[in-house]
């Protein structure tokens, strides 16, 4: 025979059934517990936690009050707008009567009610040689 080399597994196979299951990491194990809404809580721990839990109160209440703020400006940006609009609107109006009420046919119509009559012949310029 020829040179035959036999190499013999040292660890016996482990059926599957009987290996044994990994340990879970720390990471595992916590989200398992989030998860599960598992916490432990001692009072020591909630009575160190106060202070934090009141600035974020406190912040959440000066978000509030900023978001109120804002949109109480935004409102009264919104009412000014509209004011600016029509007071534009009033004065355009205004401007083209008053235009059109200081032609010289509508003031000429509106004197000849009171008696004054129109000029036909035009104006002639004072002099006096004297002094």
């Amino acid at each position: 025979m020829a040179n035959k080399i036999i190499i013999e597994n040292e660890e016996p196979e482990i059926p599957k059934e009987e290996k044994t299951p990994k340990e879970k990491s720390k990471l595992t194990g916590t989200f398992q517990r989030v998860s599960d809404f598992d916490f432990f809580i001692s009072r020591e721990m909630m009575v160190k936690q106060i202070p934090f839990i009141l600035f974020i109160v406190c912040l959440l209440m000066i978000h509030i009050w900023n978001a109120h703020n804002t949109e109480k400006i935004i409102r009264k940006t919104d009412k000014l707008n509209r004011e600016i609009k029509e007071l534009r609107s009033e004065y355009i109006s205004i401007l083209s009567e008053l235009m059109s009420e200081s032609k010289q046919s509508s003031i000429a119509k509106k004197l000849d009610t009171l008696g004054v009559k129109e000029l036909i012949s035009p104006p002639f310029k004072i002099t006096s040689n004297g002094n």
